[in-house]
C-alpha cells in the first residue's frame, strides 16, 4: 500500500534538522558511544523508503556503526537503530536508542521517542517492544 503524499521539508528545514540531530546526539555515535570512525547524521527509516529529513527520524552514528547497521537491517530494527520500510512503520512513534546521564551520574542505554526540536521523550522497554509490535515488528 502507498501512503499519502507528504510534503518534504525544503532544504533549509533539513539543514535545521541535521543541526538539532548533531547538537542533540553531542555528534558523538549514539550506539557505541566511542570514535568508531567519522560521525555521519543517518536516517532511522531511509528517505527511500518514506523517510522524511528531520530531527526525530536522525541519529549519529560513527562510520563503524554505521556499516553494521547496514549489514544487520534486523537487528538494527530490533535493537532501536533503524526504522522498518514499511508504511505502517513510523518513525515519529518507533522507538529509538540512546545513551542518557542517570542521575547517579553514569550513562545508560534506554529507549526513547525522538522529537523534531531535539527532544526525547524516554519509554520502559515494554512500552518500546508493544509499540514495535503494534507496527507490525515481531522479531
Amino acid at each position: 500500500m502507498i501512503g499519502p503524499k507528504v510534503a518534504k521539508p525544503t532544504a533549509a528545514a533539513e539543514r535545521d534538522a541535521y543541526e538539532i540531530a548533531t547538537l542533540r546526539d553531542a555528534d558523538t555515535c549514539q550506539r557505541c558511544r566511542r570514535y568508531c570512525g567519522p560521525t555521519a547524521r543517518d536516517h532511522r527509516k531511509n528517505r527511500s523508503q518514506g523517510g522524511q529529513t528531520v530531527a526525530s527520524n536522525l541519529c549519529v552514528l560513527g562510520l563503524g556503526c554505521h556499516m553494521w547497521k547496514t549489514e544487520n537491517p534486523e537487528d538494527a530494527v530490533d535493537d532501536g537503530w533503524a526504522v522498518p520500510g514499511w508504511p505502517r512503520a513510523d518513525w515519529r512513534q518507533w522507538p529509538a536508542r540512546r545513551w542518557v546521564k542517570h542521575p547517579l551520574g553514569y550513562l545508560d542505554l534506554v529507549w526513547v521517542l525522538l522529537d523534531d526540536v531535539g527532544g526525547w521523550e524516554v519509554i520502559d522497554e515494554t512500552d518500546a517492544r508493544e509499540r514495535m509490535r503494534q507496527m507490525g515488528w515481531e522479531p
